[in-house]
């Protein structure tokens, strides 16, 4: 019996924790997910400050001011930014006033400099005012005690800024999973070694640890290993010494020569299953050690798909993210897919937006082993079991990478 998509998900993502906490400096913390909830422990801003270059005025003495008739008031003190007041503003006076400097007592509102004319000692103002224009309130960012940012969020340069804000140079976060890749078997040959009969090039290995980079985390490459299991195992064992999950390629299926299934169970618990999905059937997912690995299928197409489907998200869940999943979309199919298999299908496709709505066109073949069919596709859809989508129709999607 073959699990569904959702089912090998479920157990997947039911096995996973998230990593330990590290404590991290704020400026080495970009990309990690909060593991801690963040209270702003002052307020933001601390004090009542101008949100322009301007004046500082009471409100009160600038009704009726005009270009004709303006309001003339006395310049008491210049407040640059980061100067405190030193006068109290009474009634006919202001005070010429900087972006974010303090207001003295007794302002109420700011007015801009573009409807001011002035010398040393006085201004003159040809608008009038509402109390509280161009002011800035003590908290009004955030106040002492809010709660600024969740467990759970990832950390962007805008979460930084408003840390610093908060004079938070410390926090705690989810440490990033070290992913460990490994390619099986004695068909494969090297970058830049002489293509013999019968071999093929690894391109596994370098398109797994590319996703594994693009997820935000970081790959470590143990390279290939042949089909012995003296040296397969020794290669894993070094893996989980080393890195927080495993990813393999080739070797979960029925081969005779599939030497995978024997050292992996010899390892930890290992599940071999064979999951409702084209391309991408023969998967295994296990812990060794505590740690997962996964068996992606030998053809290229199969290994990028399965691991976006499956590994991506447990990479996810164990740095501390809790949306696990890519976005599902809707694009109108623009020719005839005919699926006659009892196995979902995730067909390469590319989408285009045109007015509002996507339009996805297949990307020709669809064997698991034509990896040119996903280099001229931004995305997957989706077209279930027995079915015959046609054009016109919608189908569900999702995009790689940044292709949104």
């Amino acid at each position: 019996m073959m699990l569904t998509v959702e089912q090998a998900r479920n157990k997947i993502l039911k096995a996973v924790s998230a990593l330990p906490v590290d404590r991290r400096h704020i400026s080495n913390s970009q990309g990690c997910i909060l593991a801690e909830d963040v209270y702003a422990n002052e307020n933001i801003p601390p004090f009542r400050n101008s949100a322009m270059d301007g004046f500082a005025v009471i409100a009160d003495d600038l009704q009726g001011a005009s270009k004709d008739q303006p309001a003339t008031l006395s310049i008491v003190e210049v407040i640059p930014a980061g100067h405190a007041p030193q006068q109290t503003l009474k009634s006919g006076q202001a005070a010429k006033i900087m972006t974010g400097a303090m207001l003295p007592e007794g302002a109420d509102s700011v007015v801009m400099v573009e409807v001011t004319q002035s010398d040393q000692q006085r201004v003159q103002i040809y608008e009038s005012v509402t109390k509280e224009k161009n002011v800035r309130f003590p908290g009004e960012s955030v106040k002492t005690g809010d709660l600024v940012m969740s467990k759970g969020k990832q950390i962007r340069p805008q979460e930084i800024a408003m840390l610093a804000s908060l004079n938070t140079g410390q926090v705690d976060v989810f440490r990033s999973p070290v992913v460990a890749v490994i390619s099986t078997g004695d068909e494969l040959t090297e970058l830049g070694q002489d293509l013999d009969p019968g071999k093929i090039r690894d391109s596994n290995r370098y398109g797994i640890c590319a996703q594994v980079e693009e997820a935000g985390y970081q790959a470590l490459d143990l390279g290939i290993c042949r089909d012995n299991e003296a040296e397969l195992e020794q290669t894993l064992r070094r893996g989980l010494t080393k890195a927080d999950a495993l990813v393999t390629s080739g070797g979960v299926s029925v081969g005779e020569y599939d030497i995978v299934k024997s050292v992996l169970s010899r390892l930890g618990e290992i599940n071999f299953w064979r999951v409702a999905m084209k391309p991408g059937k023969p998967q295994a997912f296990g812990l060794a050690e505590g740690k997962p690995i996964f068996g992606l299928p030998g053809n290229p197409v199969s290994s990028l798909t399965v691991f976006d489907l499956f590994v991506r998200p447990a990479l996810r869940k164990m740095a501390g993210h809790t949306i696990l999943n890519r976005p599902i979309f809707c694009a109108v199919l623009q020719q005839n897919v005919v699926n006659n298999s009892d196995r979902v299908n995730y067909t390469r496709a590319i989408i285009e937006k045109r007015d509002g709505q996507y339009y996805a066109q297949v990307t020709g073949a669809q064997g698991s082993g034509i990896l040119h069919s996903l280099v001229l596709a931004n995305g997957l859809i989706t077209i279930p079991p027995e079915t015959t989508v046609k054009s016109g129709e919608l189908v569900e999607l999702q995009f790689f990478g940044n292709a949104l």
